[in-house]
């Protein structure tokens, strides 16, 4: 503080610059600092150790995991064949799971790349859903939609 209770202009001046984006809360200060920013999260760590890949789905977006497409086609199945009981319930479940077709769980995968490909070329999660559901295409969204959504397809 300087001489009368006020700050120097040049403090000032410095809180101003600092951008708020990275001080807005402890997690961004974390995140800039050098030593956090290639940490790894133990459950990481230990899958990584034993020769597997890890992959972290983005929260709340289930169109892109395929084990959840998976899940629910499972679902669907055992609520056809189930008589209503839980240990019948308890009985289909492992019996579903292992009878997906591979042809199947190919076309969720499909889904989830054409998903992927929308967000992507920068469509929000309305726009993304109509781009997969009206559009058939070989892995790609196609001009056609792109254009009815007022985005243009460039490819470079």
């Amino acid at each position: 503080m300087a001489a009368g209770g006020e700050e120097s202009e040049g403090a000032l001046e410095d809180v101003h610059q600092v951008p708020t984006s990275n001080t807005c809360c402890m997690r961004k200060a974390l995140e800039c600092q050098q030593n956090f920013r290639h940490e790894q999260p133990l459950l990481q760590q230990v899958i990584e150790q034993a020769g597997h890949k890890c992959y972290f789905l983005p929260k709340f977006h289930c169109e892109l995991n395929p084990i959840e497409m998976y899940w629910g086609w499972t679902k669907v199945w055992v609520h056809v064949a189930s008589d209503g009981t839980f240990s019948k319930a308890k009985e289909l479940v492992p019996e579903v799971l292992d009878s997906c077709p591979v042809k199947t769980i190919r076309a969720f995968y499909r889904k989830v790349w054409c998903y992927m490909n929308a967000y992507r070329k920068g469509l929000n999660t309305k726009q993304a859903e109509f781009a997969v559901k009206k559009y058939r295409s070989h892995r790609r969204c196609g001009p056609t939609v792109m254009m009815s959504l007022g985005i243009f397809d460039n490819p470079a």
